[in-house]
């Protein structure tokens, strides 16, 4: 495994594990078609994946 790799790894470990401990409640996110309401944590961790994917993507 690369360097970058690992750092990236290491990064996106320590990225869901401050967002699963960070449990403070519920929130509401408004789409295009629907609002959506979920726990803060899963909202943010989803939001990440997506960036994550994106910059898979966009390399």
């Amino acid at each position: 495994m690369s360097r970058n790799l690992m750092i990236a790894l290491i990064l996106i470990a320590i990225t869901v594990i401050v967002l699963l401990f960070n449990n403070s409640g519920r929130i509401s996110v408004d789409l295009v078609v629907t609002s959506v309401s979920a726990a803060k944590a899963m909202v943010l961790l989803a939001f990440t994946a997506a960036g994550v994917i994106i910059g898979l993507l966009l390399r």
